[in-house]
């Protein structure tokens, strides 16, 4: 017997919505309880309470987008402290409790970007701080380091080491946080062309029976492909990329196949190349994002907003919901 899908979503009934334009205060609290410590640091409760410069930059935008100074400060003040190489204003991509503390100096630029915009946005929320000079330090860091062209294409590099050969050059699609491109463009034209890479990109890596990207994809003799060092799954990485395109207003351009993989399927990943697909369900944040991209992409009625809600139990799904809640309140409410 076919199992019905958790991602099947109810749209005809606005009684359960949350995201209604409105801030809901209480989803934050309880996030903060769960994955906050009190010097800063968001912990990954799921993968041995380590922290990443991703999920440091996911609490920025979390605290600014709800005006909590005082946490923004906190969270930004252990990044900086602990996660800020000295070779530049780029943040390592890794903190674990045992020492070493940072195993590997490398960063993963999604992180770097997401906590320059965590910065610009405080920036305009809070002029006095200083945050617009930090901020623009690591985005000029990033496009003269990591922003590169590609087969005709402006590319984002997922870190300063390890992904660019003579012979090849891997990239992770979910990296292009499209909100944050936009709002560097004022900076430097390099961001616009950047955000419009993307969705080329993704048009050009589009595989198997149901014409998904990978987590990983490298260019390689002139051609694109699945990266050969990763495994070919679309997986929790990838529920970024539509969560991405929905916050940067571009829900138009979402290729229906994410759409429909994520209203449809009941399975938190599936090979791009073999069909073969989890045994086991996505988390509830993959859920929200399904249901964000569902009312980007169709007839809304008034006041209908995301269902899902935090629950306090894994970082990476609540952050999800939390973000998925922020992308539906800011690009497509506005």
């Amino acid at each position: 017997m076919m199992m019905l899908s958790v991602f099947a979503i109810v749209l005809n009934s606005s009684s359960h919505a949350i995201s209604n334009c409105n801030s809901d205060v209480w989803m934050w609290d309880l996030f903060k309880k769960s994955f906050i410590s009190l010097d800063g640091r968001v912990i990954d409760n799921a993968n041995r309470r380590i922290s990443h410069s991703e999920g440091q930059g996911y609490g920025m935008l979390m605290a600014e987008y709800y005006s909590d100074s005082r946490t923004f400060q906190r969270l930004w003040r252990w990044t900086r402290l602990n996660l800020q190489r000295d070779e530049d204003p780029l943040f390592s991509w890794k903190w674990q409790p045992k020492r070493p503390h940072i195993p590997d100096h490398n960063n993963a630029s999604d992180g770097d970007l997401l906590i320059a915009w965590a910065l610009h946005r405080a920036s305009e929320k809070w002029p006095s701080k200083g945050y617009d000079k930090a901020a623009r330090s690591i985005v000029f860091a990033l496009q003269a380091s990591h922003v590169k062209l590609l087969n005709g294409e402006t590319v984002l590099l997922p870190g300063t080491v390890g992904f660019s050969f003579n012979n090849r050059t891997i990239l992770n699609p979910s990296y292009w946080v499209y909100p944050a491109m936009d709002v560097f463009s004022s900076y430097s034209n390099q961001w616009a062309l950047l955000s419009k890479s993307g969705l080329s990109i993704l048009n050009h890596n589009l595989y198997g029976r149901d014409g998904l990207t990978p987590d990983w994809i490298e260019y390689a003799n002139r051609h694109w492909r699945p990266a050969s060092d990763f495994p070919p799954h679309f997986s929790y990485s990838s529920y970024r990329i539509p969560l991405y395109v929905v916050w940067g207003k571009k829900s138009h351009q979402i290729n229906d196949n994410y759409v429909k993989w994520l209203k449809t399927k009941n399975v938190a990943w599936t090979n791009v190349t073999s069909g073969e697909q989890a045994f086991y369900p996505p988390p509830e944040g993959a859920r929200a994002v399904a249901q964000l991209v569902s009312l980007a992409k169709g007839d809304r009625i008034k006041g209908e907003g995301i269902s899902f809600v935090p629950k306090g139990k894994d970082y990476y799904s609540d952050s999800l919901v939390l973000l998925s809640h922020m992308a539906f309140n800011e690009g497509i409410c506005e």
